[in-house]
């Protein structure tokens, strides 16, 4: 018999889907040339990135009894998305809107399978830690939980029909790959747990000791808004300084309440999508550091200073500290 965590996880995932296929059955065919906001792609890139590898994934392995700690925390370790995602895109571009409906609505059939069989013999591996980041773990029962990758990308594409992007290719100095890497994996991170919490949770205290009267959808907004800072940084380094401003990101509490304070009384949706602006515009300048850059350093309100490269790797530890914050209200754990 299949564990009723396992099936709650699988009837979370098939609300999600349905909603996400509701948002690609509504494009018109101009849609599909449309640029997603903040990405490189096109929305037909984005529905076959939405699509996946079509594998029994996660629960494949467990059901199959391969997966291992040594397996999760190496691929935690190496894992890059961006060469992941960029590989999916490539492989079906040669497909048309018709061919990728159909894979998106076939999409996760093995997963739901594979998450099906999972029964108390498996309890022990769904048992094991998988590290997500700087203190930010989350156990593979987690993983079962699949349905914030469908509700993030049926947000994404919702964005690409209300505003207008021409597809931005960014490169930037190769020494700040590795950095990248880390930032990139510390906001998918974030990104997964919020689209796990569970939609009457947003408003509750957040016991996060950082601010007492912040409720979890002020944390939202202040990882939405913190992106300011490290963009005020950049353009000093970049020679664009301005003391006024750079002072102020120092006065940390007070700054923090004051970006929170814009977005409260917003949804969700609108602040993700703040969120996902602000980090575009930190990529923009990360893109115009040069190597002459890379060893200046920037400053904490402690004092504390950091070299840029290394500062960029801190922008996603930041990501992650806050993700961890949110695993207590997610849907798997409420369930």
């Amino acid at each position: 018999m299949a564990l009723p965590q396992a099936l709650a996880a699988v009837v979370d995932l098939q609300h999600a889907h349905r909603e996400l296929l509701r948002v690609v059955d509504s494009l018109k065919a101009s849609d599909w040339a449309r640029g997603v906001p903040y990405t490189e792609w096109t929305v037909k890139d984005f529905v076959a990135l939405c699509i996946g590898d079509m594998s029994p994934s996660g629960p494949g392995l467990i059901a199959a009894g391969v997966l291992t700690p040594e397996f999760i925390a190496e691929t935690s370790k190496t894992m890059d998305v961006r060469l992941r995602n960029k590989a999916l895109i490539d492989e079906r571009r040669r497909y048309t809107p018709e061919d990728l409906r159909q894979l998106l609505f076939e999409a996760h059939d093995a997963r739901i399978e594979a998450t099906l069989r999972l029964d108390e013999t498996h309890i022990t591996t769904l048992e094991y830690p998988v590290p997500m980041g700087p203190d930010y773990e989350i156990k593979v029962w987690d993983w079962l939980w699949y349905g914030y990758h469908d509700r993030q990308h049926a947000d994404d594409l919702r964005r690409a029909l209300t505003v207008d992007w021409t597809p931005q290719s960014l490169s930037f100095d190769s020494s700040l790959n590795e950095p990248l890497r880390l930032m990139t994996r510390g906001r998918d991170g974030l990104i997964r747990a919020i689209y796990s919490v569970a939609d009457e949770a947003w408003d509750e205290p957040a016991h996060t000791g950082e601010a007492p009267n912040w409720t979890y959808r002020d944390v939202l907004a202040h990882v939405a808004t913190n992106d300011l800072r490290p963009q005020t940084r950049f353009r000093g380094v970049l020679g664009q300084w301005d003391e006024d401003e750079q002072q102020r990101i120092l006065q940390t509490n007070e700054w923090n309440e004051e970006q929170v304070a814009k977005l409260r009384g917003k949804s969700v949706r609108e602040i993700v999508d703040v969120m996902a602006a602000n980090r575009h515009d930190t990529l923009v300048l990360i893109g115009q550091l040069k190597p002459e850059h890379l060893d200046k350093t920037v400053r904490f309100a402690g004092g504390a200073e950091v070299t840029v490269k290394n500062y960029v790797t801190f922008l996603g530890q930041h990501d992650s500290m806050h993700a961890r914050e949110l695993v207590s209200v997610s849907r798997a754990r409420r369930d």
